[in-house]
């Protein structure tokens, strides 16, 4: 349950999300539309890494809202994001460790150790603890 899924959300609904990772530095993000129930709302994220430890995100929306100002729509969509940065920004080791044996995973961790394995069989190294 989302209290307020979109900004042209008038109450709260139950939201379902769908992930889609294309490749180690693109995500897809799709999201029940409270405006159209049979289509989704989309947000992608495209990460260009700069640094090991360091990387800037560029978002792309394509949300169905014909009630919002494209400036109301990226403000509300930026304090979204900031929650999340908060949190990403905050985590440790700042290096993604794609050995399992290097943390402690608990069961609500089971989609991001599949990513680590995923990331592994593709060969990305940069940005990670097997780097060095």
């Amino acid at each position: 349950f989302q209290p307020q899924a979109a900004l042209s959300a008038t109450g709260g609904i139950m939201t379902q999300y769908m992930y889609r990772v294309a490749n180690p530095f693109a995500v897809m993000l799709y999201k029940t539309c409270p405006n159209s129930a049979n289509r989704w709302d989309v947000i992608c994220l495209f990460v260009q890494p700069v640094e090991p430890d360091r990387c800037r995100a560029h978002p792309v929306m394509f949300l169905i809202d014909d009630v919002s100002t494209t400036a109301a729509l990226v403000q509300f969509q930026q304090l979204i994001f900031l929650q999340d940065r908060i949190i990403v920004e905050n985590q440790r080791p700042l290096l993604l460790p794609l050995e399992p044996r290097l943390e402690i995973p608990t069961r609500a961790d089971g989609s991001s150790v599949a990513y680590r394995r995923w990331l592994k069989e593709k060969g990305l190294r940069f940005g990670t603890t097997g780097a060095h």
